[in-house]
């Protein structure tokens, strides 16, 4: 059977394409954005993507290709993030079925969520109930209508097109920009300079928002067995997280002690806005339809990452 995976060069994908020994009956198209090779396609095209689609037949999809990014980012690009997202998906959703797709998943964001929901933790059915947080509306929303997209697909034409909400990922093949990426990365990457050049180990805000973290390989696996496990057999949107939650202040103690950084030497900068307070979502039904699923302990997540991004710091996105 043959799968393609949109953003297939980016963290998930690599970590997919590591696991592609677990299913060996499978043949994986990994699509890129910007590589100007046979599988870079700009998903924010059209026509171009019906018509890759129409030449290429595949079984199954992965669509994991986003314009994504971290609080910053989010907050100064809402118009972009909107704009962009929903091209992507619309493109790419009308392009799975008029090829024959019938299954595939496709990544939603516990970001998306209300950012002051009637109860916590957070469960599957409360994706529209009111609005999510305004530093990130626009990546939000575009999210948002995928999941809708999805279940109309699926409802109109009897499709499986499953939607899964990772909780904030970290991991090899990050991408490490000081402005854009991530809370980890980018932390990592700054903390990594001031070690080298000297420096300030400031880190952004109050330290007290929480936050749940997801190891991508974690999320790779749980994408896979989703995708090509017979058990996952209904189309309505799963979480994929660990039970446990952790305030940013514990986050970076816990980057400092990976790095052998002396916690007691970071500065806060309380200028900087702390974005969601806490976003709590509920893992129950992953682990009752996968209960053998385990997940990778933080500090050893943080080791793999941070021991990948020194090893390949000449190399990796950035």
């Amino acid at each position: 059977m043959k799968i393609v995976v949109t953003g297939g060069s980016g963290m998930v994908g690599k970590c997919i394409k590591n696991l592609e020994f677990l299913w060996p009956n499978h043949t994986f198209t990994y699509l890129n954005r910007s590589k100007n090779d046979e599988f870079s396609l700009d998903l924010t095209n059209r026509n171009a993507v019906l018509e890759y689609f129409k030449n290429n037949k595949y079984d199954f999809i992965i669509h994991l290709a986003a314009n994504v990014g971290g609080l910053y980012k989010n907050m100064e690009k809402n118009i972009d993030m909107f704009s962009s997202n929903i091209k992507i998906n619309e493109n790419v959703l009308e392009a799975s079925h008029a090829s024959g797709i019938n299954r595939g998943t496709f990544i939603l964001s516990s970001c998306i969520y209300p950012s002051n929901p009637s109860k916590f933790p957070m469960d599957e059915t409360m994706i529209h109930e009111s609005p999510p947080h305004p530093s990130n509306e626009g990546y939000a929303y575009a999210k948002r209508m995928l999941e809708l997209q999805c279940r109309k697909y699926n409802e109109t034409y009897n499709r499986e097109y499953i939607c899964l909400i990772p909780v904030n990922l970290y991991g090899p093949y990050d991408y490490y920009n000081l402005k854009d990426s991530h809370l980890i990365p980018g932390l990592m990457h700054r903390f990594h300079l001031c070690k080298l050049d000297g420096g300030t180990f400031k880190a952004y805000g109050t330290g007290k928002p929480l936050r749940q973290l997801l190891y991508a390989p974690d999320f790779a696996y749980i994408i896979l067995k989703v995708l090509l496990d017979n058990r996952y057999n209904e189309t309505t949107p799963l979480i994929c997280c660990p039970n446990t939650e952790y305030t940013i202040k514990d986050i970076v103690k816990s980057v400092c002690e990976t790095m052998n950084i002396p916690f007691e030497l970071v500065e806060w900068d309380t200028t900087k806005s702390d974005g969601c307070m806490k976003k709590t979502v509920s893992n129950k039904k992953l682990s009752n339809i996968f209960p053998e699923l385990t997940f990778t302990e933080l500090n050893k997540g943080l080791e793999f990452s941070y021991n990948w991004f020194v090893e390949n710091y000449s190399t990796l996105r950035k």
